[in-house]
């Protein structure tokens, strides 16, 4: 039997996590898959996919937000096939920013102008959809590190907006 690799928290901050990878077996292992989740204003789960190469890893996830809970899952690819699934929770240090404040305004059928309030030299997230159920599972997104964005949508649809 495979066993779970073992994932273990080495350091954290306020926007990084640090963590090690390691199988208690002599198995040979060819590398690892990590999953990096956390939620976004409760209606939308973010995922980051690290591949890993060899056998022991020390990894390093940067651009993360503060005081947040991560769950960082992993399994490795051996000679003999892929182990089981490995699980850890961490929450970074330090503050949460607070909520931008987001205004969405059309300009014309397929245009609308979002503008929000919020720290600067920061990424912020641009998620909108049709309907609740489209903005949590697949909505269409983009990043930028401005205040406002002109978003292009199609016509006869109204849009819900997160930022």
């Amino acid at each position: 039997v495979i066993p779970p690799p073992v994932i273990h928290i080495e350091s954290y901050s306020e926007d990084s996590i640090s963590f090690s990878l390691k199988m208690t077996t002599n198995i040979k292992v060819s590398g690892y898959v990590v999953n990096i989740y956390w939620t976004f204003d409760t209606h939308r789960q973010e995922r980051r996919t690290l591949i890993i190469e060899g056998e022991k890893s020390i990894q390093k996830v940067a651009n993360l937000t503060a005081h947040t809970p991560y769950e960082i899952s992993a399994w490795a690819k051996t000679e003999l096939g892929d182990s089981p699934l490995s699980f850890v929770h961490v929450m970074t240090s330090g503050t949460r920013p607070a909520s931008p404040s987001l205004k969405a305004k059309a300009i014309n059928q397929t245009a609308v102008e979002c503008n929000w309030t919020g720290p600067r030299n920061v990424v912020y997230g641009i998620f909108y959809a049709t309907s609740f159920l489209e903005l949590y599972r697949s909505p269409h997104n983009t990043t930028t590190t401005s205040h406002n964005i002109t978003v292009i949508v199609q016509r006869d649809e109204q849009y819900l907006f997160l930022v």
